[in-house]
């Protein structure tokens, strides 16, 4: 497995792992040896029914040369090409949640669906250890 990084802008850093429906999978790892960090995303869109997500990540992250950083929010959106949206955050990196999704799925003929999730993470200090 190679490491991926997260997107850097300024004093924060965001990991984002995104799929389209109905069936939502994606995942990547963080960092540099010897500090690796697994997230991953999970979930799907049911036509006229229950659906779910799943988000897994980490409330602190250690990354060579560029410091430490702790969980500001996660969050999941789900939109699809109807014009639907879902939005919610959450204070911890690992969530799960149901919902109702009020259209056909992907697979029956419904909308497109994608779900995004986003770690959104501020810089504590440190760096070049």
């Amino acid at each position: 497995m190679t490491p991926a990084t997260g997107t850097i802008a300024g004093p924060t850093y965001d990991v984002v792992l995104s799929d389209n429906g109905p069936t939502f999978y994606d995942n990547t790892v963080v960092g540099e040896w010897p500090n690796y960090y697994p997230f991953e995303m999970k979930g799907r869109v049911e036509s006229y029914s229950t659906s779910w997500y799943s988000g897994s990540g980490t409330s602190h992250i250690a990354v060579i040369v560029l410091g430490t950083y702790d969980l500001d929010y996660a969050s999941a959106k789900l939109t699809n090409t109807a014009g639907y949206s879902l939005y919610r955050t959450y204070s911890s990196a690992t969530f799960t949640a149901s919902f109702y999704y009020p259209f056909l799925d992907d697979a029956d003929g419904g909308p497109r669906s994608t779900l995004t999730m986003r770690w959104h993470y501020k810089f504590l200090g440190g760096g070049g250890y």
